[in-house]
């Protein structure tokens, strides 16, 4: 069997609410659609995103250029693909928007090779659980106090046993604030995690802040500090105790492998999109495993959940509303909020053409 056809679509999905991120405010995030055909009728599906619409048509530009690596290309050949690719872009470098595009049509080669087989791609990779724990990222910079207790309250009443919320305000007061009151909301027997989102401008003051929001029962602290700077990572991993989360603007396992080195984290957050695709996914939760450090998939809930199934140092599966109305199934959680791995052919979501714009 050969992929025949690359083809794009995109789709533009609002938010439900628009928030800030502390940087700017998400009104929408659009998709990439990838869409690989073969001579035998299947079709592959694969996506990546950019938020507001900003350089979509750079990226799909992007992912139209590397048709010439995939058309003809044999099914059980594919991972050829990753190899050629990444030689094919070198001028561009490896990182940036040429791993997203190489993301995006290897999703939809492994999409096309689990619907060959006619299992979910953690059946074919070898799956060690059937429900990976999960947490929800919510509760936006951009909410109120009184805001953030009724969205808490929801998320609870929804099933999920791990919260997301977001610090990094101008006023480190106001941080310690609003986690006091979610965590007077939640209770003792909800975790809370906390993403710093690389807003906090030196790691003196992200220490400060993690001090001083220790007593709360911090599940981690999320990227601390300007991911561009592995070294301040390390500095607060080193300094506080509250366990140190990051990676998710890291691209491909290189990166990964030198945060380890650094010793920049207790917990690394692979981005499925910046990785580069799930081969560089799992060559980085692989090196992880050898640290002796868990993984924690970053956004990208219905593919990376088949990946997470499979990775023995699994931690936490990101659960983030962005993608649902892209898929036609939902994604399911058990009793105790922990993501179901479907049984259905390929990553085991299908995108709604009705979504869908040229």
């Amino acid at each position: 069997m050969k992929i025949s056809r690359l083809r794009t679509r995109v789709a533009h999905l609002p938010v439900a609410k628009p928030f800030s991120t502390g940087r700017y405010d998400v009104r929408l995030v659009d998709c990439v659609c990838v869409f690989l055909e073969t001579d035998e009728g299947l079709v592959g599906e694969g996506m990546c995103y950019v938020t507001n619409g900003r350089r979509l048509k750079v990226l799909r530009e992007m992912i139209v250029s590397l048709e010439h690596l995939v058309v003809g290309l044999e099914l059980g050949q594919s991972g050829s693909f990753v190899v050629n690719a990444f030689n094919d872009v070198r001028a561009f470098g490896r990182q940036g928007i040429s791993a997203l595009a190489i993301s995006a049509v290897e999703e939809a080669l492994w999409d096309v090779r689990g619907k060959q087989f006619g299992v979910n791609i953690s059946h074919i990779l070898g799956a060690c659980r059937t429900t990976v724990p999960s947490y929800v990222n919510s509760l936006w910079l951009s909410a109120t106090i009184d805001e953030l207790h009724k969205e808490a309250e929801g998320l609870v009443r929804q099933g999920f046993r791990a919260i997301k919320m977001h610090v990094g305000l101008p006023d480190p007061d106001k941080d310690v604030e609003r986690v006091r009151a979610v965590r007077e909301m939640l209770g003792p027997d909800v975790v809370l995690l906390v993403d710093a989102a690389q807003l906090i401008a030196s790691p003196e003051a992200s220490i400060k802040l993690a001090r001083r929001i220790e007593e709360f029962d911090i599940g981690w602290y999320e990227e601390p500090v300007m991911g561009s700077n592995p070294l301040s990572e390390a500095k607060v991993a080193a300094a506080i105790d509250i366990p140190v989360a990051t990676g998710e603007y890291t691209y491909n396992h290189q990166g990964i492998f030198e945060l380890l080195q650094l010793k920049a984290a207790d917990i690394l957050m692979p981005d499925l999109q910046r990785m580069g695709g799930p081969t560089e996914f799992l060559k980085a939760a692989a090196i992880c495993e050898a640290f002796d450090i868990p993984v924690s998939s970053h956004v990208f809930p219905q593919m990376s959940l088949a990946l997470m199934a499979c990775v023995p140092n699994a931690s936490y599966h990101e659960y983030i509303n962005w993608f649902d109305a892209l898929y036609q199934e939902p994604l399911l959680r058990d009793e105790r909020g922990a993501s179901i791995v479907p049984n259905r052919p390929g990553w085991g979501f299908t995108i709604d053409p009705s979504v869908l714009a040229d």
